[in-house]
């Protein structure tokens, strides 16, 4: 067992007492960044960003190698606890341990300081080790809600569904149906710490979390239709955030699961959302459930700087915690650069799409986002499209409510013929994704499957919401190209092109027929007619 002081001077012994602390101010910080985290373990990407944030991803990388051999070198027998695969770094639990007492030494200041002396000069990793000595001070009043018993930084935030009233049998089952399709939507996005409880139990357990929400559902029966109320609360002083109710019609058919479906998503959106804009209300440290969630809402306003930096905190999200998810929503980044700008070169981490998106199933068989954006990877690399659909039909089957997941398999519906099947699919994204921040998307899905309907004014419509939605998504404005060219408008024609020109200087319609220019399912309808004649 070696043991690491937070507070005082860094010094890192073991059992006996033999001081093991490396020389080098960036091993030492090294260390400081795996034991700070839950489960000791970060991403490689993550600890070259921190520690060498100002290199080139290959000078990084090289230079973590070193640091790792040097670090083992200073462990001595003990080099076992730090170990390394080809994603993460991490110390061993069973057999590290940081201890938070404070010193006793002359200079009671450095005593209470986390990792006292502990300085590198790196912007990023400056940044970090100053929030956590503010976030770790002793006497801080919220220090209990950062750190757990053993010394590391809590989880993600809480999220406690609460069942309010007596409902009848039908309301029962309702409201089961609802806690049971947003619990696993969320728990596929990131690991929430979520509990479901009974109106008469308490939540404030001394060990549960004291940052997060309580959403209370309420089903009532004495209206014209049945009413389920649905109120948002901080659990730290119950003052409400968000309030809705929903009507529902009970018949026996299926849209009765559609409009659950459709209530639950709003739910669940309505959570991610109030994290994102209440995260200093709610006093949310920083974690990767919060760090994904704002990169979620920048993946989709499209431009490079917004990617960009969804890509960095999605990876930093992996640092905090490796979950296979993130590594799925980086993959579906570099497909949107990829469509947006037609290279995702700009994001500045060589990797690819087709190699995260395999590695997020690999790791996560059963995850929703990750079977999705693999669907997604066998229809635009070429493979098969029947695998492809049924990834995608899998995807759903875990989680009903994710709209990406509904528009990726409408487009590969409309690969393999199932026009119907396709229109049906964009139209349930839609629906499900609301007022989210993603719903532009969702329209252009609806435009495509419009248009492979040969239903040109819908396709136009959705085209143009679209656009509306966000004027710096380029797809639908390739659509709106195609679908004004080919029904004769030429005046509405003639100003998408120059706003295609604007975004993309020296743009021609004839670049649609180009196999490399990304309007590959546009090359499969008769739209593209238009362009070829």
């Amino acid at each position: 067992m070696i043991v690491l002081n937070a507070y005082g001077r860094f010094r890192l012994i073991d059992e006996n007492g033999d001081d093991l602390t490396p020389k080098s101010m960036r091993a030492r910080g090294l260390i400081a960044l795996l034991a700070m985290t839950t489960d000791h373990c970060r991403s490689r990407e993550w600890l070259q960003d921190m520690l060498w944030s100002d290199c080139a991803p290959k000078r990084g990388a090289q230079s973590l190698r070193q640091l790792l051999r040097a670090i083992r070198l200073s462990l001595g027998n003990h080099a076992e606890v730090l170990r390394a695969d080809r994603l993460t770094v991490s110390l061993d639990p069973h057999h590290f341990r940081l201890a938070f007492e404070t010193g006793k030494s002359q200079d009671a200041d450095a005593d209470r300081e986390l990792f006292s002396g502990l300085a590198i000069p790196d912007r990023e990793f400056e940044d970090w080790i100053r929030n956590q000595r503010t976030r770790h001070a002793t006497g801080c009043a919220w220090n209990d809600d950062s750190v757990g018993s053993a010394g590391r930084a809590r989880g993600n935030p809480a999220i406690f569904f609460r069942h309010v009233g007596a409902s009848s049998g039908e309301g029962e089952g309702i409201v089961r149906s609802v806690l049971s399709l947003a619990t696993a939507s969320l728990l596929d996005f990131s690991d929430f710490q979520i509990f479901q409880e009974a109106e008469q139990q308490t939540f404030m357990r001394p060990e549960a979390p004291r940052y997060g929400i309580v959403v209370e559902l309420a089903f009532n029966t004495g209206f014209a239709a049945q009413q389920l109320f649905v109120t948002m609360r901080d659990v730290s002083n119950g003052r409400v955030l968000w309030s809705r109710n929903f009507s529902i019609v009970v018949t026996s058919d299926l849209g009765d699961i559609e409009q659950i479906h459709t209530v639950s998503a709003e739910i669940v959106e309505a959570i991610l959302s109030t994290f994102k804009t209440r995260e200093e209300d709610l006093r949310i440290p920083e974690c990767a459930a919060v760090l994904a969630n704002r990169a979620r809402g920048l993946i989709f306003r499209y431009d490079k700087r917004s990617l960009a930096e969804a890509d960095r905190l999605l990876l930093l999200a992996y640092g905090y915690d490796p979950k296979p998810q993130y590594l799925a929503w980086r993959a579906f980044l570099r497909n949107m650069a990829n469509f947006q700008h037609r290279s995702h070169s700009f994001l500045g981490d060589p990797i690819d799409f087709e190699t995260l998106a395999r590695e997020a199933i690999r790791q996560a068989p059963s995850s929703a986002i990750a079977l999705g954006v693999g669907a997604h990877l066998e229809y635009l690399c070429g493979g098969s499209q029947r695998s492809s659909l049924h990834l995608a039909r899998r995807a759903i089957g875990f989680d009903p409510l994710n709209a990406i997941n509904h528009a990726i398999l409408s487009n590969t519906e409309l690969v393999t013929g199932n026009l119907a099947d396709s229109r049906r699919s964009s139209l349930q994204a839609l629906s499900l994704a609301g007022g989210s921040d993603y719903r532009s998307f969702m329209e252009f899905f609806c435009c495509m499957s419009a248009a492979a309907m040969a239903d040109y004014d819908a396709a136009i419509d959705h085209a143009e919401a679209a656009i509306v939605l966000c004027p710096a998504f380029r797809a639908p404005l390739r659509y709106l190209v195609a679908l004004y060219k080919y029904t004769g408008r030429s005046d509405h024609l003639q100003r998408a092109i120059l706003r295609m020109r604007s975004a993309e200087p020296g743009f021609q319609v004839s670049h649609f027929l180009d196999s490399t220019y990304p309007v590959t399912t546009l090359r499969r309808m008769r739209l593209i007619e238009a362009i070829a004649g």
